[in-house]
């Protein structure tokens, strides 16, 4: 899943999946996020920044009467046992529920239960309200309303406590990471990989999408191997597709991908930032299943396949 916050935007993860905190049973999984200030009042830099839903669905639960900075020290009935202000969506597909909780007193008057939900809309700001020692967000996933935190992970990157991370939520955005796995972001798109070749998967570096990416040292200008995501979109149209891999000097400097088995152009996989680059835009079927294939070349040189992110224009 996407983060909740603008485009840009640099939040700091003060209590990751199983803190030590509060992060333990049925919240294990959560997430807490603020901008690196403890204070306890509006000053907080985290204080009514602006939320935007992750994902495409509907509002079947909102809680919009608690208020800042009081009853923060437990979970009784009238902070909302703890939860505060909060907002949860169920994505489209019925597959999960996100919690938003300690949102802003009255930032949330806009939305009513029933209402559907744009990936990228805005629905409320970071508060003070129910259990919380100084303003910030948490954020869980569930198969339910009213269930267990669910493991999950951000298309940012793999995230731990006390690590910033940079918001990349835009609207009608989705990933799909190199081992199959689908974003829970995903509101257009679904697909799946198919590994060509030998293959070297390693660990020793985060993979963007949480997971780890895989590398082919290439043999020689002739050698054959490839990455391939094979994917459907659901909807016909023109999409921007831009593709991340973890640059370094030893990769592959000539890495030409294709497209439904059309030359698109090369990329030079040594660069080390950004993670996600700009690959082509270019109008998709929802009928075909399509191809997205990166080659190298170069001698004893690795090729890079993270992921791919499809932006429906």
């Amino acid at each position: 899943m996407f983060m909740p916050f603008q485009y840009g935007e640099r939040w700091y993860c003060t209590q990751g999946q199983g803190g030590s905190f509060t992060h333990q049973g049925k919240l294990y999984y959560a997430f807490d996020f603020n901008k690196g200030s403890s204070l306890r009042n509006e000053d907080n830099p985290a204080y009514g920044a602006r939320i935007y839903s992750p994902v495409t669905g509907r509002v079947i639960e909102i809680r919009d009467g608690v208020s800042d900075f009081s009853n923060n020290y437990s979970s009784n009935i009238d902070n909302n046992y703890g939860w505060g202000n909060t907002v949860v969506i169920r994505d489209e597909r019925y597959a999960y529920y996100v919690r938003f909780a300690h949102m802003k007193f009255a930032s949330t008057d806009h939305l009513c239960e029933g209402d559907w939900i744009e990936q990228g809309d805005y629905i409320g700001e970071v508060g003070q309200t129910g259990h919380s020692t100084s303003p910030h967000l948490h954020i869980q996933i569930m198969t339910s309303r009213l269930g267990n935190s669910r493991p999950f992970t951000f298309a940012e990157g793999k995230l731990y406590s006390y690590e910033w991370i940079k918001s990349s939520l835009m609207r009608n955005v989705s990933m799909l990471d190199n081992n199959g796995e689908i974003s829970l972001s995903n509101d257009f798109f679904y697909g799946y990989t198919v590994k060509s070749g030998s293959w070297i998967a390693t660990v020793g570096l985060d993979g963007y999408a949480g997971k780890n990416y895989q590398r082919k040292r290439i043999q020689g200008y002739y050698d054959s191997s490839y990455f391939e995501w094979r994917f459907k979109v659901k909807r016909s149209g023109w999409y921007t597709i831009y593709v991340t891999y973890p640059g370094s000097y030893s990769n592959e400097r000539y890495a030409k991908y294709y497209l439904n088995g059309r030359y698109i152009r090369s990329m030079d996989q040594t660069r080390t930032a950004p993670l996600t680059h700009y690959l082509t835009t270019k109008y998709l079927s929802s009928s075909q299943l399509h191809k997205l294939r990166v080659k190298g070349r170069t001698w004893n040189k690795y090729l890079i396949a993270d992921a791919i992110v499809l932006r429906k224009l």
